[in-house]
């Protein structure tokens, strides 16, 4: 019951805060390993660099352009851990660590701010591959962590 209930609530985030179409966002919860294009999607739609109708090639090519990937990827491809937070990093001001400042932000040490703000767990590793669910779950935390929109106390109000 928590799980759905838990995946209910990432549809509802995805789908009301930032107006992605419910194809992609039900597409990536049932995704068994998040790929390039999907991350990517939620990335380019939230900074608008693409509108909902676009495709993940297009997303993983405009985040390119912008500078917020290093490497143009394959869409299809799935996506690593630590390209999951260093793509979500790049949507929010973060008050890192000494070497987070230092390293503006490496994908080593962004890895390691997520660790350490409670977004990741201490037993994830970057290599792993996520679900497209965990992956949208990984989105949840950062949009609560970083954004200053608090949902635990907007889901708290409506009960």
């Amino acid at each position: 019951m928590k799980k759905k209930l838990s995946v209910l609530f990432c549809l509802f985030i995805g789908i009301s805060l930032y107006a992605q179409s419910a194809d992609v966002i039900t597409e990536l919860l049932e995704s068994k390993e998040a790929t390039f294009g999907q991350v990517s999607y939620l990335a380019a739609v939230q900074t608008n660099l693409i509108g909902e109708q676009d495709s993940y090639e297009a997303a993983v090519n405009a985040l390119y352009e912008k500078g917020l990937i290093p490497v143009l990827e394959d869409p299809e491809a799935p996506i690593p851990l630590v390209d999951v937070v260093y793509i979500y990093s790049r949507l929010w001001p973060i008050n890192g660590g000494l070497m987070y400042r230092i390293t503006k932000g490496s994908p080593r040490y962004v890895f390691k701010q997520f660790q350490a703000d409670g977004i990741l767990n201490s037993k994830q590793e970057p290599g792993d591959f996520i679900s497209g669910a965990k992956a949208l779950s990984i989105y949840t935390s950062c949009v609560n962590k970083y954004s200053g929109f608090d949902m635990e106390a907007v889901s708290m109000e409506s009960e």
